[in-house]
């Protein structure tokens, strides 16, 4: 039978994956988001304004919206978020107000108008810099940026309003992010395979941290999502923690290898790592696969495939200041 479906960001990389699965399995799909990501029309390029969501320009800060919002849905994604490393070090009042508030007035509403479950979109940055290269929900969390403070007191609020307010709700740490439509944001230092795929295709070097050795746990958009939606319909994730990847290191070093066979080759620049970069891990994933009985499924070679392919269509989203 077919829910009513609050996603919270759902235009945008990650939110319009979401989105267009739900709408795949029959559900009924509100969108709230301010469009404030990018400077482009991403409502339309990313497919969310040619879909069957209702959507609901406005922000997690507006009250009032949260409310309507809210009041039309069974279930709740909260995915919106001021969603990138480096700005949130810069803008940490902006990363506190959309990450900390937002979150906060979603789970209150939710909560009176009775939602009967809420996913939080986490991060695998909750984690930290604990010495281990695989993190385990199990480990202690010491996040080394303001976003992964933001993400980890999100993931603490939603769920003990689990226990102490009986609202079922889960949370998603994602680990790497990439895939279609992945547009990397002024200043980022996250999202690799987008800013060199795109600086590939201008003929301009890419820059890595280090040596290239540091690793990250690459998760394609397609999975990231499916994982989000299984931890919404599966009864038996509520009140948990779970990450969400494929359980495989991979060097930075090796990405830019595989995007140059696809791409062709330019010069490399090796810096040192910013504040707030971790060296890296990869995920633990045993609680994800007993919980929600799945895996990702698809391969990083054909995930990169797969956004090569949509970024040599896509050339006028790159952006500028690239």
């Amino acid at each position: 039978m077919s829910k009513n479906i609050l996603v919270t960001g759902g235009a945008g990389m990650i939110g319009s994956n979401i989105t267009k699965k739900l709408l795949e399995r029959g559900n009924n799909v509100i969108v709230l988001d301010d469009l404030s990501a990018y400077p482009f029309d991403y409502l339309h390029e990313f497919g969310v304004g040619q879909s069957d969501a209702e959507f609901i320009k406005g922000s997690v800060l507006d009250k009032k919206l949260v409310r309507l919002a809210t009041k039309k849905a069974d279930l709740v994604i909260h995915a919106a978020a001021y969603a990138d490393v480096g700005a949130c070090i810069r803008n940490y009042h902006e990363d506190f107000t959309v990450n900390v508030e937002g979150t906060q007035n979603i789970i209150e509403e939710s909560l009176k108008r009775g939602v009967t479950k809420l996913v939080f979109v986490s991060s695998a940055s909750v984690y930290g810099e604990n010495g281990k290269t695989i993190f385990s929900e199990r480990d202690a969390c010491f996040p080394v940026s303001t976003y992964g403070n933001s993400k980890l007191w999100g993931e603490h609020q939603a769920l003990l309003f689990n226990q102490l307010h009986d609202l079922p709700t889960a949370a998603v740490r994602y680990f790497s992010v990439y895939g279609s439509p992945q547009v990397p944001k002024e200043g980022s230092h996250s999202w690799c395979v987008a800013i060199f795929a795109m600086l590939i295709l201008n003929k301009m070097p890419i820059k890595i941290f280090g040596n290239g050795t540091q690793v990250r746990d690459f998760t394609h958009v397609s999975d990231i999502a499916e994982g989000t939606i299984l931890a919404l319909e599966r009864d038996e994730a509520t009140g948990y923690a779970l990450n969400i990847g494929t359980g495989k290191p991979t060097q930075i070093g090796t990405v830019a290898a595989k995007l140059f066979e696809q791409l062709g080759s330019t010069p490399i620049n090796y810096e040192p790592h910013p504040k707030g970069d971790p060296f890296g891990a990869y995920a633990d994933t045993k609680l994800m696969k007993s919980i929600l009985n799945w895996e990702p499924s698809m391969s990083l070679d054909d995930g990169i495939k797969e956004y090569c392919n949509w970024v040599r269509q896509n050339t006028h989203l790159i952006p500028d200041w690239l």
